[in-house]
């Protein structure tokens, strides 16, 4: 189901790719051109929009979920495609394919399509071919997929999954909407080269997008038990820290486990854990430098805070101190949870 999800979001992307780029081409030939001071609305306006689409999606727990919400997910990536192309021409450039991918695809963490190079007020662009292009779509396709599919509130507790889209979704427009501010501020520069050098540089940067897709793998494989672990040991810290712990909250964690790929010594580990009254100790450099992983903890915090309809202010302040551990953007936390907070 996963991936069949992922092959429809890709399909989008690609299909959106162009159209977008033609379509705000055609529209500024007959409507005036935002300048820089328009860039924070544009961002603003784009981020609430898909705030209001990504809302009513993700209803039904679970991938059949997220396969109803694909057509959302869509149009909140159209849209901020639409958006970067606008702040583009707002510093009177025009976003290419390159840019526009490359500023989605780095928008949410460290990673990049290495076509785009920073050299102080320079930006240096890599020209690609069609078929770099169609693999760093695709790999921007599994990338957006993994993100929905972080939060494991978003698979059990319907609800708390339209709230993870909707997080999602304006938080990631912020971000891409300040990177390509950032990228569109500097003069850019592409890259010049004839045929031959074209379909080398092609095939380099194939090895490099396929190395990096092997990287990927390889970190997923070794970090992701150890992550979902870590997450389900914060929740209990979080379930006792307000002195009541609610059958609720005892019911959610145990599904958790009972559903987690976690080994059976791991589970009895933590099911143990929930029934002791001990804080458990918890390492959280997992989190660390880790945008979809923080933010589907952060999520995952506030919506146990919520489950038995009393949101407690240590709750909160031990929401606020994990999300200061692992370095989550204090205006992006207290975003959530003015928004999610009953």
């Amino acid at each position: 189901m996963v991936n069949a999800v992922e092959s429809k979001i890709t399909e989008g992307i690609n299909s959106a790719l162009t159209s977008v780029i033609n379509s705000r081409e055609e529209y500024y030939e007959n409507n005036p051109l935002p300048s820089v001071s328009d860039v924070k609305g544009l961002i603003s306006s784009c981020s609430y929009k898909n705030a209001a689409i990504s809302g009513g999606a993700g209803l039904i727990p679970g991938p059949l979920g997220m396969a109803a919400a694909v057509p959302e997910i869509i149009a909140i990536i159209r849209n901020q495609m639409a958006m970067v192309a606008d702040i583009a021409k707002a510093h009177g450039k025009t976003a290419s394919n390159e840019l526009i991918l490359d500023v989605l695809f780095g928008a949410s963490g460290n990673v990049a399509t290495g076509l785009v190079v920073v050299h102080g007020q320079k930006i240096l662009v890599k020209r690609a071919g069609a078929r770099v292009i169609q693999k760093i779509v695709a790999m921007l396709g599994g990338k957006i997929t993994q993100q929905l599919a972080k939060s494991m509130v978003a698979k059990w507790l319907p609800v708390a999954g339209a709230a993870a889209m909707a997080a999602w979704s304006k938080i990631s427009t912020d971000k891409i909407g300040k990177k390509a501010d950032f990228i569109f501020s500097k003069q850019i520069e592409y890259e010049t080269t004839s045929d031959d050098l074209a379909k080398i540089s092609d095939g380099v940067a194939q090895i490099q997008l396929a190395a990096d897709d092997l990287k990927s793998a390889y970190q997923d494989l070794t970090q992701g038990t150890s992550i979902i672990k870590t997450k389900i040991q914060i929740l209990i810290n979080l379930m006792k820290i307000d002195g009541k712990i609610d059958d609720s909250e005892v019911a959610h964690l145990q599904n958790l486990i009972e559903n987690s790929l976690l080994s059976n010594e791991d589970q009895m580990q933590l099911i143990e854990q929930i029934g002791s009254k001990e804080k458990v100790a918890v390492d959280y450099s997992v989190f660390k430098e880790n945008f979809d992983e923080s933010l589907a903890l952060v999520l995952d915090m506030i919506a146990l805070a919520n489950i038995d309809g009393n949101f407690h202010v240590t709750e909160k302040m031990f929401i606020k101190n994990v999300a200061k551990m692992i370095g989550f953007d204090d205006n992006d936390l207290n975003e959530l949870l003015e928004n999610n907070t009953k």
